[in-house]
């Protein structure tokens, strides 16, 4: 890395440090079955249900659509998200897990999964593993996480301290 990419990582910890880390997610498969359409048509009509506060009959179109297609990693993705907005945590958590593990740890999906554990975790103080989640879900693409694993970068912080000591000597 050079001095001056260095000096950037510095003076601005929420860049990301490589171009590996600004890469586009690959994106999920596409609903292929009957069975994957409609669930994911269900999917979408939840999201809107949750965006009106209408959770209860939201959670019952994720339940369904998880029937339909019990492996497809967006359903337990959103899902978490619909938990954590119901105060939810741990039952936000299992179905992250799940996200997580049937999407492979690819895509889309695997973004915003990781990163929101990640963000869970930083709930719960834990910035180390807050912090490996954010990495996770920056390798894959996700700029978000990006900014945030690099805030949390125990090296770019000493020398953001380090070097806001100097400023303030200097003035």
């Amino acid at each position: 890395m050079s001095d001056d990419r260095v000096l950037e990582h510095i003076l601005n910890p929420s860049a990301p440090l490589s171009s590996e880390q600004s890469k586009v997610p690959i994106r999920d498969p596409e609903p292929k079955t009957d069975q994957e359409k409609n669930a994911d048509k269900m999917r979408l009509e939840a999201i809107k249900l949750a965006e009106q506060n209408k959770f209860q009959e939201a959670m019952n179109l994720f339940n369904g659509a998880i029937l339909l297609t019990p492996r497809m990693a967006s359903l337990y993705n959103d899902r978490a998200q619909l938990f954590r907005l119901m105060g939810e945590n741990g039952k936000a958590m299992e179905d992250i897990s799940k996200a997580i593990e049937y999407s492979n740890s690819q895509g889309k999906t695997a973004v915003q999964a990781y990163t929101q554990r990640a963000m869970l975790h930083m709930l719960n103080r834990d910035e180390e593993k807050a912090r490996h989640d954010f990495e996770r879900a920056s390798y894959l693409g996700g700029r978000f996480a990006a900014c945030q694993a690099a805030k949390l970068n125990p090296y770019a912080k000493l020398c953001n301290q380090m070097l806001s000591k100097a400023m303030e000597q200097l003035e």
